[in-house]
C-alpha cells in the first residue's frame, strides 16, 4: 500500500471502494445501490463527481472481467467537480494474506467511502500493524476477551462469570498468556470490584466503550508513561554536567544536523510534528529513540513543552 502514499494529500472529492469474496456481477449490484444514493445528494456537483466516478468503475469491471470472476480489490477514485474533469483511478489487487485478515477480523465483504482524501494510512495499518490490546469487556455477568488495535478487533472469547474470583481467574490467565501485557478491563457489573481494579494486571474503567476509545484509552496510558520520562529528563536541564547533552532549535536545521551526524541517542518530539521529521530525513538515520510528547490536560508537563521548547528536544549521546 505504501505506493499509494503520493495520493494521501487533500483533493476535492475522492472516493474509496474495497470488496471481496464478491463476484463482479454481485459487486456491480452493489455499486449500483450505492449510486442509486447518490443521485439523492442535494448538492449537484458533488452529486454528479460520485456517480460519475462510480459510472467509471462499473464500466471499468464490465470491460475488464466476466461476471463469475472474483473481486479482491481496493480501488481509490478521484473525480474532480469542474465539468469535463478526467476520472482518475487506482486499484490495489489485494494479497492472499491482506484477504485473510480482512477475513479473521470480520470486515465487510463490500464498503464505500467518499472523503477529501484517500484512507491509505488506515488501509496500511489495517494490512501491517499486528500490534494488539488485550481487552475484557465485562455487561453484568457476560465477559468478553477481545483482541484490538486502532482498525482491527477480533472476539478471542465469550463466557459467563459468576463471582469475583472466576473473573480474577480469566484476568491471571488472559494475563499469562498474552506474556503478561497489561489488560484494558472495562464495562458495568458488580463483579468490578474494588480488589479487581486495584489488579496490576488491569487497567480499569467502570464504563461502557466502543473500539476506538479503548484505543485512544492505551495510547493515554503509554502517554503518561512518556510523560514521566520527558519529565525526568527536563529536570536534568538544571545539572551543569548535564546541560550538553540537551539539543533544542528547529526541526529542519538543529535537530536535523544533529540526525543526519548520527548523535542523538532520544528525541522528545511533539506528536504532529513526527510526520515532519520523517519526511525530511532518510529512514535509516532514525537509529534512536523516538519519544512522542501530546498534551493529556491542561497545564500538564507536555503542555509547558510544547510552548517552551517548541516540543523539540534531542539528547545527545555524550
Amino acid at each position: 500500500m505504501e505506493v499509494y502514499n503520493q495520493f494521501v494529500s487533500n483533493l476535492e472529492l475522492c472516493v474509496s471502494i474495497y470488496a471481496y469474496d464478491l463476484s463482479i456481477n454481485v459487486m456491480k449490484e452493489k455499486l449500483e445501490q450505492t449510486l442509486e444514493s447518490c443521485r439523492k445528494i442535494s448538492n449537484p456537483i458533488k452529486k454528479n463527481a460520485l456517480c460519475n466516478s462510480l459510472f467509471s468503475l462499473i464500466k471499468r469491471l464490465s470491460d475488464n472481467n466476466e461476471d463469475t470472476d472474483v473481486i479482491k480489490s481496493i480501488f481509490f477514485i478521484y473525480q474532480g467537480s469542474e465539468s469535463g474533469c478526467e476520472t482518475i483511478m487506482f486499484e490495489h489487487i489485494m494479497t492472499p494474506n491482506e484477504i485473510a485478515t480482512l477475513r479473521e477480523y470480520n470486515f465487510p465483504i463490500y464498503q464505500y467511502k467518499n472523503s477529501d482524501k484517500f484512507p491509505i494510512e488506515e488501509w496500511n495499518d489495517i494490512f501491517t500493524n499486528f500490534n494488539f490490546v488485550q481487552s475484557i469487556q465485562i455487561n453484568q455477568q457476560n465477559m468478553k476477551h477481545m483482541r484490538l488495535n486502532r482498525y482491527k478487533m477480533k472476539e478471542i472469547m465469550n463466557c459467563k462469570i459468576t463471582n469475583e474470583s472466576s473473573l480474577i481467574e480469566h484476568i491471571d490467565r488472559i494475563y499469562r498468556e498474552n506474556k503478561n501485557q497489561k489488560i484494558f478491563l472495562y464495562g458495568v457489573s458488580n463483579y468490578l470490584t474494588q480488589r479487581i481494579r486495584d489488579m496490576n494486571e488491569v487497567n480499569c474503567r467502570v464504563e461502557n466503550l466502543n473500539r476506538e476509545e479503548v484505543w485512544m484509552w492505551k495510547k493515554d496510558e503509554e502517554m503518561k508513561m512518556n510523560l514521566a520520562l520527558l519529565e525526568e529528563r527536563l529536570r536534568d536541564i538544571t545539572d551543569e554536567r548535564k546541560i550538553d547533552l540537551f539539543v533544542f532549535g528547529r526541526i529542519k536545521i538543529e535537530i536535523k544536523e544533529h540526525i543526519d551526524n548520527y548523535l542523538l541517542k532520544e528525541l522528545f518530539i511533539e506528536e504532529r510534528k513526527i510526520k515532519i521529521l520523517e519526511s525530511i530525513v532518510p529512514q535509516e538515520t532514525l537509529n534512536f529513540r523516538i519519544i512522542p510528547i501530546r498534551s493529556l490536560q491542561s497545564g500538564d508537563i507536555a503542555q509547558e513543552f510544547i510552548e517552551k521548547y517548541n516540543g523539540l528536544m534531542g539528547i545527545k549521546y555524550y
